[in-house]
């Protein structure tokens, strides 16, 4: 059973247009420890009930043991929404009622040559998380293909940290932006104008070889999903996460 917390908002910073970047500390001053790519539930007063809402950890793991002081998340709001209402009015120095971690969309102990990982919006954030992970298994000759699908650049959240990955990797990383309404000006060598799904081909993606992991938008997943087993991926092989967007 998942455990139940308080947590105490401690900072928040603008991520996009209608996307913040919020960081609490317990209020018990514990650690909080996760896998990577799990996600923590938000409990929020809803008449005479508490109403839950999921939230990927977007922390990135300190030391050998996947456990931070804060926990960090990605949320984007949606006008009129419960928890959106709620986190907005939440001061630094407030606190709110939490649980978790839950979840398993995660990477195993496996052997795999490549891993393409695909979010849209806040779906990217269990990728940040995953980067201590991503890095360990880099030194095992595994590759990373990291697919992010925005409508334009400037909803291209945590860029920096994808791209400071990619010049680490030693080129067993790629970031690989997915545009679907504005390109840059002057467009990057790595920009794509399109849907992530739309990008796949230009991977030359192997049943036998790849893993392919799908966060975010749900019809974005279905329809990858669905592009993936028509060119013979097994569903062993296409890990999904939905972000389901019950009026947040």
């Amino acid at each position: 059973m998942a455990e139940t917390f308080t947590l105490k908002l401690v900072a928040r910073k603008p991520l996009a247009d209608n996307t913040e970047h919020l960081v609490f500390e317990r209020e018990d001053g514990q650690p909080l420890c996760y896998q990577p790519g799990q996600f923590i539930q938000l409990h929020f007063p809803c008449g005479e009930a508490m109403a839950r809402r999921s939230y990927s950890i977007a922390s990135i793991p300190c030391g050998e043991q996947p456990c931070c002081q804060q926990v960090e998340i990605a949320v984007s709001w949606v006008e009129g929404g419960l928890a959106t209402t709620c986190l907005q009015n939440l001061k630094p120095g407030e606190t709110i009622q939490a649980s978790g971690p839950l979840g398993r969309f995660c990477l195993p102990d496996e052997t795999v040559d490549r891993y393409v990982l695909v979010g849209t919006g806040t779906g990217i954030t269990p990728y940040r998380a995953m980067w201590p992970e991503i890095r360990q298994r880099m030194t095992r000759g595994t590759r990373f293909a990291l697919l992010f699908g925005a409508r334009k650049p400037e909803d291209l959240i945590y860029e920096a940290d994808f791209l400071a990955m990619q010049a680490e990797s030693e080129g067993r990383f790629q970031y690989l932006p997915c545009l679907s309404r504005e390109l840059r000006q002057p467009p990057r060598p790595e920009d794509f104008h399109g849907y992530v799904q739309d990008r796949f081909d230009s991977l030359n993606p192997d049943p036998e070889a790849d893993v392919f992991y799908l966060c975010g938008n749900p019809d974005m997943v279905d329809a990858a999903a669905e592009k993936l087993r028509a060119l013979g991926f097994p569903s062993g092989r296409i890990r999904r996460e939905k972000y389901l967007s019950p009026k947040r």
